[in-house]
């Protein structure tokens, strides 16, 4: 407790030393005679994450061709529009440069302090929320029953080590459900195999209906009235059920999420990914947790009481990110989604650049089509906390916050490379957006990887590449995403492809 109350008190502080007048820290500096260390650090950083931008943006433009959604209308690509917005944008800031400087000094302090305000507001929420969450709760006095269900299409990589993960659970009254989605590989044929000699139950669909088709078939034929739904390419920790199932003792709750990591951390790419489930992901759904209303139950592990899934509907198809839309649909009905951290999910994250956009096209693309659906609930109390606070919330941090530090890190950048700009300016501007956001990235880091369930902080090394590199690519991908979506581009469900990298849990390194 003693920790976590530090780790608090240093974020407030760092908090506070960004929205002090820029003039004090500038002093400080010159004090210091920091001038040459803050001006290579800031330049060689700065050139890392342009490029990773700008490479982004042209590799996005051909990777996106290979999607099995492709652009019929190419006058009006994502790319392009970006693109052209930037050019504009260097325009207007070459035109300040040259005949407005106090204009531009005036412009690009407001754009920095609503950023510095936007970002303290969001940190100081999500962590004060996330350290007020606790996720204790009672046990049931009988075992009650539960149905786990695994939908399975061209899992074949994966679906045996997926399968055995849950016949190991110390979970005694379980019913497992392997639903294949119509698969063209020999995913039926080995969960066929391991039928014959285990106690799970498959379901073959002749024809391929999509995730959300696979899940209801599922539910309709599950015994018990606590689901718990996974992921074909999860593993699951022996223990993960029985933490799930308690909170169920309150019949107000309609919805469990679990802890979800990343299992194959063998590639830089894979653990930028586990990073960002423990600092971002996690967090998120810790302080969510504490209003007892998660917004994602997330498709590699979640539990629900069945008769609350057949009140609201089922899972549909008309979004992809039927997770967030049946989640949402259980807290417009009124019931709580609670988080458990100890019950953990290992998911296989994509191995390539090429597959993780793929991934993130479908989530960025899914939650915006989710808001939107939901759309009604925004500021409506009719919903109480969810109406008033939670979606807005969920809408700011993926939407809002997404845009306005894009642009600002544009603005930023061109800045940086303006010839005309001045080395004050450069100094000013850059000093705090990098090296503050960065120290603050780090604290929240590290209160994540501490409060985590069997996390090293090893995976704090990464921090660097995730804040030059990893950061701004996804960042770059989701307003790529979000604008196909504005625009209505062509969309089908996108398949990674499977490696089976994670490793049984006796033998997965970070545990």
């Amino acid at each position: 407790m003693r920790f976590k109350r530090s780790i608090l008190v240093v974020l407030i502080i760092i908090i506070s030393l960004i929205l002090l007048p820029s003039e004090l820290m500038i002093r400080f500096i010159n004090l210091l005679n920091f001038y040459p260390i803050v001006y290579w650090i800031s330049h060689i950083s700065a050139i890392i994450s342009v490029l990773t931008i700008i490479i982004t943006l042209f590799w996005y433009g051909n990777a996106r061709k290979s999607f099995s959604s492709p652009i019929k209308n190419k006058k009006f690509s994502s790319v392009k529009i970006i693109l052209t917005i930037i050019t504009i944008l260097v325009i207007i800031q070459v035109i300040l440069s040259l005949f407005a400087q106090e204009l531009l000094y005036q412009i690009t302090s407001i754009l920095f302090i609503t950023l510095s305000i936007f970002f303290g507001f969001r940190t100081f929420v999500n962590l004060s929320t996330s350290l007020l969450f606790r996720p204790n709760v009672k046990e049931f006095e009988t075992t009650p029953s539960v149905s786990i269900i695994i939908p399975a299409y061209n899992e074949g990589k994966v679906i045996e080590k997926t399968i055995r993960s849950v016949l190991e659970l110390t979970y005694s009254q379980k019913e497992i459900l392997v639903v294949d989605d119509g698969s063209n590989d020999d995913t039926l044929k080995i969960a066929k195999l391991m039928e014959s000699n285990n106690p799970i139950r498959v379901i073959s669909k002749k024809k391929n209906g999509g995730k959300w088709g696979a899940l209801n078939k599922g539910i309709k034929s599950s015994k018990s009235d606590i689901i718990v739904c996974i992921d074909a390419d999860t593993v699951l920790d022996k223990n993960a059920i029985q933490p799930l199932v308690s909170h169920f003792i309150d019949s107000k709750v309609g919805a469990v999420a679990g802890n979800i990591k990343v299992g194959n951390r063998e590639k830089i790419l894979t653990k930028l990914q586990a990073l960002e489930y423990i600092s971002k992901l996690n967090i998120q759904r810790r302080s969510e947790a504490f209003f007892r209303k998660v917004t994602v139950v997330p498709g590699p592990l979640g539990a629900f009481r069945k008769s609350i899934i057949k009140e609201v509907g089922f899972y549909t198809g008309d979004t992809f990110a039927e997770d967030a839309d049946l989640t949402l649909k259980i807290l417009k009905a009124g019931y709580k989604i609670k988080y458990e951290p100890k019950s953990i999910g290992y998911t296989e994250a994509p191995i390539s650049i090429f597959d993780l956009a793929k991934q993130r096209y479908r989530w960025y693309r899914g939650l915006l089509q989710v808001i939107i659906k939901h759309k009604g609930m925004v500021f409506n109390p009719k919903y109480g906390t969810t109406g008033l606070f939670l979606i807005p919330w969920v809408s700011f941090n993926g939407l809002i916050f997404t845009w306005i530090n894009f642009f600002a890190g544009v603005w930023t950048f061109i800045l940086i490379f303006n010839p005309f700009s001045g080395f004050l300016m450069y100094i000013r501007i850059y000093f705090f957006w990098f090296f503050f956001f960065l120290i603050i990235e780090i604290a929240i880091s590290m209160y994540a990887v501490y409060v985590d369930v069997n996390e090293k902080p090893k995976i704090l090394f990464y921090l660097i590449v995730y804040k030059l590199f990893y950061g701004y690519m996804i960042n770059t991908i989701r307003i790529l995403s979000q604008l196909e979506q504005y625009l209505k581009y062509p969309m089908k469900w996108e398949v990674i492809k499977r490696t089976s990298a994670i490793p049984i849990y006796k033998e997965l390194q970070y545990v």
